[in-house]
């Protein structure tokens, strides 16, 4: 035991300093606020340029929309006046009724059939082990590597021979050949993450090939396919180079009906059909993210 007899007394007054858990919290010090206030810094610093890049690349997109609602005959931005005039007389002209009916038309056949292909494709391409799998695997990338205006020149001479120019069925051929490398890239990285041993789970316990693959197989491509449907839909609605040549008088699809009116009438009806398809494409995205997390694959 301690001798506390031996204590001096200027060590038994002088004043406790261990801070004790009910005593105030002392004020920082200055030199514990200085690095933090450097970290907040570079977060801003940091911040910016990425804040800047979103803005580049929206500002066009708010213009645009904002333009829709100009109440005068002019595009100008900002508008002189709001008014939903431009969005009446889109929805209620036969040429843009005709027009929307078509790109309807070939973006469900596009998806139907780009989806059916380019998943089979896909998963022959990941799981198959046979000669020349890597050729064909660049020859059914290929496309994403060509411009499109030289796929259209091929394409327009082909199809004068076949008799497919101004035709629904040339723009459907065309319109899958360009989308579907998308769908076999997406449906790809789903089938290279997706673990064998579960198939071969469900193969021992006796089900077929066939029934393996609608039933176990198949919903775990569900976000690549998803993924892959989605940017069909999208590259099919937007194609303009492929729809300007292979298409004609019967066959005019919304982007090459924009492009007309652009080079000849520039009013806020283009503006206005720009960005009912925008808001179509959110509201698609939205909708299939929210029951998929086809997000992790894009």
């Amino acid at each position: 035991m301690a001798d506390t007899s031996k204590v001096s007394p200027d060590a038994r007054t002088a004043p406790d300093t261990r801070t004790s858990p009910t005593s105030p919290a002392t004020p920082v010090a200055p030199a514990t606020r200085t690095p933090r206030a450097l970290r907040r810094a570079g977060r801003i610093a940091t911040g910016l340029p990425a804040a800047a890049v979103f803005v580049f690349l929206l500002a066009p997109l708010a213009v645009l929309a904002l333009s829709s609602f100009n109440a005068t005959s002019s595009l100008s931005f900002p508008p002189k006046g709001l008014s939903l005039r431009w969005y009446g007389e889109v929805l209620s002209s036969p040429d843009w009724q005709a027009s929307f009916r078509l790109s309807g038309v070939l973006v469900l056949l596009v998806v139907l059939t780009t989806v059916t292909i380019g998943t089979l494709a896909a998963y022959g391409l990941v799981r198959g082990n046979f000669p020349g799998r890597g050729v064909l695997s660049g020859l059914a990338l290929a496309p994403l590597m060509v411009p499109e205006i030289i796929i259209a020149l091929g394409l327009l001479y082909y199809f004068q021979g076949l008799g497919l120019v101004n035709t629904l069925s040339g723009l459907w051929l065309a319109h899958s050949l360009v989308a579907l490398p998308f769908v076999i890239r997406t449906v790809m990285v789903s089938a290279q993450a997706l673990d064998p041993t579960l198939e071969r789970a469900a193969a021992s316990l006796g089900a077929g090939r066939a029934r393996t693959f609608l039933t176990v197989t198949l919903p775990l491509l569900r976000p690549g396919i998803l993924a892959g449907a989605v940017f069909a839909a999208v590259t099919s609605l937007g194609e303009v180079a492929v729809s300007a040549l292979v298409s004609g008088s019967n066959t005019t699809t919304v982007p090459v009906r924009i492009f007309s009116a652009v080079q000849f009438q520039l009013d806020p009806s283009v503006a206005a059909v720009s960005t009912l398809l925008m808001l179509a494409s959110v509201v698609v995205l939205v909708a299939v993210d929210r029951f998929t997390n086809f997000s992790e694959v894009l």
